[in-house]
Parts: C-alpha cells; structure tokens; sequence
C-alpha cells in the first residue's frame, strides 16, 4: 500500500499527517494513531528488552479486533530509540511511539 493509498483510505491531510524525509513519505504518530481507532487496533502489552540513560528497547504488542472485542489478529514488534537516533531526551516515550507506530503498520500490510 502507497502513502496516497493510505490517504485515500484513513482520510489522511497531506499537510498535517504526512512529512517527507530523506525522500520517503513518514505518517505521523497522530495518523497512525487515526488508522489504529479506525481499524480498532489496541495496545495489548509494553515489555522492557534494555534501558539505560542513552537507550530504550520496548518490545511492543498491539491487537486488532472486531466490532465485538474479539482479537482477530496482534504483532509484536520493537521500539527503540537512543542518543544517536532521537535529538529528544525522553527516550522512553520516543521507543514506545515508534513501536506502537511499527505495529500498526504491520497490521494493516503498509510496513
């Protein structure tokens, strides 16, 4: 799925939910999180792999359900984020949303 397909389908603005970098569309976490309420896609658990004053590692489970609250499908990935990637000091925060952020993708085919 391509970034105008993505916001053909979640209503995305291309001015607010997308930015360019390096030459590669990026969806912003505010998007993402806009794709995940309407897929119904729900954080399920936050697991510590590493932490230390220059670096977060988070292993990152996220469900999609039904209309009834049954899951019908989760994906575990990691988020990380350390000195050398993130210019923000709340490394915790940045590992989470890039997992969160990883997850959702995946689970609707556009990672």
């Amino acid at each position: 799925m391509n970034i105008s397909d993505l916001g053909k389908k979640y209503k995305l603005d291309g001015k607010v939910d997308v930015w360019k970098c390096h030459n590669n569309w990026i969806l912003t976490h505010d998007a993402i999180t806009k794709i995940a309420h309407m897929e119904n896609i729900k954080l399920s658990r936050v697991d510590s792999i590493f932490q230390s004053e220059t670096s977060c590692r988070f292993l990152i489970t996220m469900v999609k359900e039904d209309k009834d609250g049954n899951v019908i499908d989760s994906i575990t990935s990691v988020g990380e984020a350390d000195t050398n990637n993130s210019f923000l000091s709340y490394l915790g925060c940045i590992a989470e949303k890039r997992g969160i952020d990883r997850c959702v993708l995946k689970l609707i085919n556009a990672y």
